[in-house]
């Protein structure tokens, strides 16, 4: 019976994702999950949610849901479909050894396609959104830009070159998505074993954190190991602040939306000469074409005199 029944979760898995009706799936899962968060938060914490936050990153989720169902899935799922029948190198079975190729190719795309998210001025515009929540729970998981997997991810469209179907590509998405999710919450504290491998709670805390020490670090979406490969890895030490180094008071939706980009243009502005306008657009964030600037190079330089100094006096 337990076969039949996962069999049957299969065929209905595969009959949502070949109609593109990847929401049906993922809707219920990321409801459930949030409801058992917030339960759970009152009956062991009794930390209360920013109800004011979570209801500005639940109403983002929405306007990105009505996107996704009229344009967000369907250019950049077409654009996936036209390279894999024209462009693609290989073609990757859908053998067992095929799926473990896929995803691992899909989650080296996630690692650097969001190191390049952080380290860029125009691609940090964009992802700004999603570190702008100084609280940390499954809302913030959904907290994203509204063209995000239209303009945010270009490595992704390597993916059908190198072999990954279509079919692949959705489900991978779909599952990695879920696992997303589960990262974003404060409920769960360590987990051992998996903590050295995945990029559970624990680690993407660390993600989330505005302290210098975790800035820039553990861009893995499952995989942690890209992260310890890579040489952007920080085990979790203590809990986080949450936010940005310079946090928006905001949960006006809209603004929350603009922030980056209004930073960003902000910092074009600045420059007179236009080499440096568009260094602002590759540049590393706080990156400043006048002077030392804000990036988190310049601000771990800040630190160190102040440490040899505090050493030395003891």
């Amino acid at each position: 019976m337990l076969i039949d029944f996962f069999n049957w979760t299969a065929g209905q898995f595969t009959q949502l994702v070949n109609q593109g009706k990847t929401y049906v799936f993922l809707l219920p899962i990321y409801t459930g999950m949030l409801l058992t968060e917030r339960i759970a938060h009152e009956l062991t914490t009794r930390r209360k949610w920013n109800d004011s936050d979570g209801a500005a990153n639940l109403f983002i989720t929405v306007v990105q849901l009505g996107k996704d169902l009229f344009l967000g899935k369907l250019l950049p799922l077409g654009l996936v479909i036209l390279l894999y029948e024209n462009c693609r190198l290989f073609t990757l079975s859908h053998t067992w050894a095929g799926w473990l190729v896929a995803f691992l190719l899909y989650d080296l795309a996630w690692y650097w396609d969001h190191r390049i998210a952080h380290r860029t001025g125009l691609f940090w515009a964009f992802h700004h959104v999603h570190h702008s929540s100084q609280e940390y729970n499954f809302t913030v998981a959904s907290r994203g830009f509204w063209l995000d997997n239209m303009v945010t991810r270009p490595l992704f469209y390597l993916l059908p070159i190198l072999g990954i179907s279509p079919f692949q590509y959705i489900s991978i998405q779909i599952l990695t998505s879920i696992f997303g999710i589960f990262q974003h919450t404060r409920l769960i504290h360590k987990m051992p074993v998996f903590d050295w491998f995945l990029a559970t709670p624990s680690n993407h805390r660390v993600h989330h954190g505005a302290d210098l020490k975790y800035l820039d670090k553990n861009y893995g979406e499952v995989l942690i190991i890209w992260d310890k490969l890579f040489g952007t890895y920080q085990k979790e030490e203590e809990e986080p602040h949450y936010g940005l180094v310079k946090n928006i008071e905001t949960n006006n939706p809209l603004a929350i939306e603009v922030a980056g980009i209004r930073w960003l243009w902000k910092q074009i502005q600045s420059a007179t000469r236009w080499q440096d306008k568009l260094r602002y657009l590759y540049m590393p964030p706080g990156w400043r074409h006048d002077g030392p600037g804000e990036t988190t190079e310049d601000l771990l330089a800040q630190q160190k005199p102040a440490n040899a100094y505090e050493s030395a006096s003891f």
